[in-house]
C-alpha cells in the first residue's frame, strides 16, 4: 500500500501521542519504583489526598494545561515536570518513529534508560532492574537480533553484547578509581558503572568513545554552571545518569555516524603516513559501523 502524507501525517500524531502515553506511566514508574510501590496497583491517585484520578483527569500533556497544574480533587499544585517529561517523551518518540520506522527495541532501550536517570535525578540512584537487567535483556536481546552488534550468529551477538558490557564497565571503573585518587573522596558510583554497561551491552563497545568523552563534557560544563548559580561549593554531588542518557540517546540520532567517520579519518591519516600498516577495510576497522 502506498504510503500517502495524509498516512504519514496519522502515524506521526499516533506516534507522539502513544509516545506521551508512555511518558505519564514513566511518571508512575519514577515515583513509585524508588518507594518499592507497585507500578500497577492501586491505579492512578492523587499523590496528597489518595483520591482515584478519572481518565478525563490523566490525559498526557493535556489534563496538566486544562486543570492549571494542580489536581481536581484537593487543588494540590502537581509539578510541571510531570507535563514536561510527557511532551518530552511523546516528542523522542516521534523522533524515533521518523528515524527507525520500527520502534520496539530502541524505544524500550531509551524509556528504560530515561527511567532510570530520571530516578538517579531525584534519589542519586539508578535501580539494578534497570542497570543489571538492562545487561540481560541487552544480552537476549542481541542474541536474538545478532545485527544490532553486526553480527550474523546468536552466539556472536550474545558475545559481542557481553564483551561491550564488560568493557563499558571496566572503562568508568577506571575513571571512578581515577577520580578517587585525584579527589580523595568518591568520584561516582557503582550505579553508573552499571548504567553503562548496559548501555553498551546494547550499542556496542564502540559507542564508549562517544558516551564517556560527551557526558564528562556536558556534565562538567552544567556542573560548573549549577554551583555559581547556586553559590554551592566545589564537589557538590550531582547525578552522573543522566548526562550518560543523554550521550547514549544522542548516539542513536547521529553520534554513531560521527564517531565512526572520526574514526576512519583518524585510521586513514594514520596509514597513510605509515607504510608498514596494511590497509583495512572500513567494516573490519570500525566492526560496529
Amino acid at each position: 500500500m502506498e504510503i500517502t502524507t495524509a498516512h504519514k501525517i496519522i502515524f506521526d500524531v499516533a506516534a507522539f501521542v502513544f509516545g506521551g502515553c508512555i511518558g505519564s506511566f514513566l511518571n508512575v514508574c519514577v515515583y513509585r519504583i524508588p518507594l518499592n510501590r507497585s507500578i500497577v496497583h492501586p491505579g492512578s491517585h492523587c499523590s496528597a489526598c489518595g483520591a482515584p484520578i478519572p481518565w478525563y483527569n490523566n490525559l498526557p500533556i493535556i489534563s496538566w494545561w486544562v486543570l492549571g497544574g494542580r489536581a481536581a480533587c484537593c487543588g494540590t499544585k502537581i509539578d510541571a515536570r510531570y507535563w514536561v517529561v510527557e511532551a518530552g517523551m511523546a516528542l523522542l518518540y516521534l523522533a524515533i518513529w521518523m528515524k527507525y520506522g520500527s520502534t520496539d527495541i530502541v524505544a524500550a532501550f531509551i524509556y528504560a534508560m530515561a527511567a532510570a536517570c530520571l530516578i538517579d535525578l531525584d534519589h542519586y540512584i539508578i535501580p539494578d532492574r534497570f542497570s543489571l537487567g538492562g545487561c540481560v535483556v541487552g544480552f537476549i536481546v542481541c542474541a536474538i537480533h545478532p545485527k544490532l552488534m553486526e553480527q550474523t550468529t546468536a552466539l556472536h551477538g550474545f558475545s559481542w553484547s557481553l564483551a561491550s558490557a564488560i568493557l563499558g564497565a571496566l572503562t568508568l571503573l577506571g575513571v571512578a578509581w581515577l577520580g578517587t585518587l585525584l579527589f580523595k573522596k568518591e568520584a561516582m558510583g557503582m550505579g553508573d558503572v552499571k548504567l553503562l554497561a548496559a548501555m553498551c551491552s546494547f550499542l556496542g563497545a564502540t559507542s564508549i568513545t562517544w558516551i564517556l568523552p560527551l557526558s564528562s563534557l556536558v556534565g562538567s560544563v552544567l556542573g560548573i554552571a549549577l554551583i555559581f548559580w547556586q553559590r554551592g561549593a566545589w564537589g557538590t554531588r550531582i547525578p552522573y545518569g543522566p548526562f550518560l542518557g543523554l550521550a547514549a540517546v544522542l548516539w542513536l540520532f547521529g553520534g554513531d555516524q560521527v564517531t565512526y567517520s572520526y574514526w576512519d579519518h583518524v585510521w586513514h591519516a594514520w596509514s597513510t603516513t605509515n607504510p608498514m600498516v596494511p590497509i583495512v577495510p572500513a567494516n573490519v576497522a570500525n566492526p560496529g559501523q
